[in-house]
C-alpha cells in the first residue's frame, strides 16, 4: 500500500461571506484529471481546502514540466452552489470569458500561503478566455492554474498553500420610504458617521407616494452587513429615531440607474413603517 503526503493545498474565500465560502467544490479538468490519475493523486477537500495528496515514489510517473518545457501546470474548475454567487461577485465574467487565479501571479502572504492574483482580491486582470465546452456544460464560477512544486522522493519541504480570494460586489443603496412617511422630515443617518444618504423628492410608484435616500457611494454587499443605518425624524428638541436598523441591500435586488452621469447598479430597498 502506498503511502501518501500532501503535495500542496488550495482554497477560496471570499469578501461576501467574510472570509469562508462554503457550497463550493473542485474539479480537474480533463488532461489535469488523466495526469492526477495517472499518477494515483488524490484530491480530498475539508475544512474549507481542497488537499492534493501524492504517493511518495511516484514522482516518475508525473512529469516535472509540459511539452514546451514550462513547469508543469495543473487546471481545477471550481464549482459554486449559490444561485446567487454572480449576484455578489465581483468581477463578473462577460460570455465566453472565464475568472482565472494563476499560480505565476502568485505572491507570498505573512503566513507563508501564496495568493493568486497580485492585488488583495482577485481583479479585472484575472478576466481570460474560456475555454471551449460542450453545449450546455455550465460555466464554472472560477478557473485555478497551478504549478506546484515536482514531486519529491525524499521529505519535502512543507507544502505549499495557495489561496484566492473573491472580491464583494457593489451597489448603491436607495431606499424607498412609503405612504406616510413620504411627507415627514426624516433622514437617515450612518450610525458609524461613513456613509451619508440625499434625499430624492418627487417619487411616486404606482401611485404611491415615496420619500427616496441614495447613498453617497457604492456599498460592499455582506451576507450579515456592518452596516447601521437609523432612520430618524426631525423633532422639536432634535431628532427621534424611527426605525433603530433599517434592512440592509439584498445581493440578488440590483437594478442598473445613472449616478452623475454614469451606469451603475443600485440596490432598492422598500421600508414600511
Amino acid at each position: 500500500m502506498s503511502t501518501y503526503r500532501e503535495w500542496f493545498r488550495f482554497t477560496v474565500e471570499h469578501a461576501y461571506h467574510a472570509g469562508g465560502l462554503d457550497g463550493w467544490r473542485a474539479l480537474p479538468d480533463a488532461p489535469t484529471r488523466r495526469l492526477l490519475d495517472g499518477a494515483g493523486v488524490l484530491l480530498r477537500q475539508a475544512a474549507g481546502a481542497v488537499v492534493v495528496l501524492a504517493p511518495d515514489g511516484r514522482r516518475d510517473l508525473l512529469p516535472a514540466r509540459d511539452e514546451d518545457g514550462a513547469p508543469l501546470s495543473l487546471r481545477f474548475e471550481i464549482r459554486v452552489d449559490d444561485p446567487l454567487f454572480g449576484a455578489y461577485t465581483s468581477p463578473q465574467p462577460a460570455p465566453g470569458q472565464v475568472l482565472l487565479a494563476d499560480s505565476r501571479q502568485a505572491v507570498r502572504e505573512a503566513s507563508g500561503a501564496w495568493r493568486l492574483h497580485a492585488g488583495e482580491w482577485l481583479g479585472d486582470a484575472a478576466l481570460a478566455p474560456d475555454a471551449p465546452r460542450p453545449p450546455g456544460l455550465p460555466r464554472p464560477a472560477l478557473t485555478l492554474r497551478i504549478a506546484p512544486p515536482p514531486l519529491e522522493t525524499a521529505d519535502p519541504e512543507p507544502a505549499p498553500r495557495y489561496v484566492v480570494r473573491l472580491a464583494a460586489a457593489s451597489s448603491y443603496w436607495k431606499y424607498y420610504l412609503l405612504d406616510a412617511l413620504a411627507g415627514r422630515a426624516l433622514s437617515i443617518v450612518d450610525v458609524d458617521d461613513e456613509v451619508a444618504f440625499t434625499r430624492l423628492d418627487g417619487a411616486d410608484l404606482d401611485g404611491r407616494k415615496a420619500a427616496v435616500f441614495m447613498s453617497d457611494r457604492a456599498l460592499a454587499l455582506r451576507a450579515r452587513s456592518p452596516r447601521r443605518f437609523q432612520l430618524r425624524e426631525q423633532a422639536a428638541f432634535g431628532d427621534k429615531v424611527l426605525v433603530k436598523r433599517l434592512p440592509v441591500a439584498c445581493a440578488g435586488i440590483r437594478r442598473k440607474a445613472q449616478v452623475d452621469g454614469h451606469d451603475v447598479l443600485v440596490s432598492e430597498i422598500f421600508v414600511n413603517y
